[in-house]
């Protein structure tokens, strides 16, 4: 295999600015069927990969890579609450869930998969990571078919929601969930390579070789403003309510506008100097 192709995509995005949005009949109607004892953060992960597969059956052994800037704050709140507020212990169902993997373990369950998983939280370069572990798994041909997604949820109050995301005062947010599947073979678009860059100029010497007639930039976070010498830009987070995991946002944000043969260079930085590229091909 020489670069991974895109199967399917499915998103999930709801800006929250008062009572948060009743999930379960999304979720319902997302797998055919309602899903007990869930919380917010699963029932995003469950829709978001639900809309991926659009009724499809993955093969039994598609591996999971999910990614989340914060994890699954309701439970952990909840439990850190009966904890330290209460004096009682966490009820186990609710202990098991604040690890954020058991996501993982509700979408290998809803789609009958049992390959490896991996939960990665991470607010810089989460998605790109997920990205990276499965591309190395897909060209080493560890598996063939993989499931790539992200979800972060909101709590109430939001005031303190956003403190909690280190967002000014009104900021939009929003919760969201991206997924998607790629394969070893097909005829669809690739997502050819992620890479990881401790400087600009490092960077720089990989965006060179782009052809910019065909290759626009993708502006992740951070880097608005730089065009590192591409004509043309890509600018799908303007008008998105704020969540940690925006940049998985950007594959089938791309796909759906561009034209086949056209290449995003998309690119995030995390305000250290390093960067994270990856691209996209339709």
């Amino acid at each position: 295999m020489t670069e991974a192709r895109i199967a399917g995509m499915g998103d999930y995005l709801s800006e929250e600015g008062g009572d948060l949005t009743d999930l379960k009949p999304i979720v319902k109607a997302t797998l055919g069927a309602p899903v007990r004892r869930i919380g917010r953060f699963i029932s995003l992960a469950l829709i978001g990969a639900g809309r991926c597969l659009d009724g499809r059956t993955p093969p039994p052994d598609t591996a999971v890579y999910f990614t989340t800037g914060s994890g699954d704050f309701e439970v952990t709140v909840e439990v850190l609450e009966h904890l330290f507020r209460d004096g009682f212990p966490p009820k186990p169902l609710s202990f098991i869930n604040t690890v954020s993997n058991a996501a993982c373990f509700y979408v290998a369950k809803a789609f009958g998969l049992s390959g490896r998983s991996t939960c990665l939280g991470n607010r810089a370069f989460g998605f790109e990571t997920a990205l990276q572990l499965a591309l190395l798994d897909l060209k080493q041909g560890t598996v063939k078919s993989a499931l790539i997604g992200s979800a972060d949820i909101v709590l109430d109050p939001l005031p303190i929601h956003r403190q909690r995301l280190s967002q000014p005062p009104d900021t939009p947010i929003g919760e969201a969930a991206h997924w998607l599947w790629l394969t070893a073979e097909g005829e669809s678009g690739a997502l050819p390579a992620c890479r990881f860059f401790a400087s600009r100029d490092d960077l720089m010497v990989w965006t060179a070789t782009f052809d910019p007639a065909t290759t626009v930039l993708g502006l992740g976070e951070g880097v608005a403003g730089d065009t590192f010498d591409l004509p043309r830009t890509f600018d799908y987070r303007t008008g998105r309510p704020y969540y940690d995991s925006r940049t998985a946002a950007a594959p089938s944000a791309f796909l759906e506008q561009a034209t086949p043969g056209e290449t995003m260079l998309h690119v995030s930085t995390d305000g250290a100097g390093r960067y994270a590229a990856f691209t996209v091909r339709a």
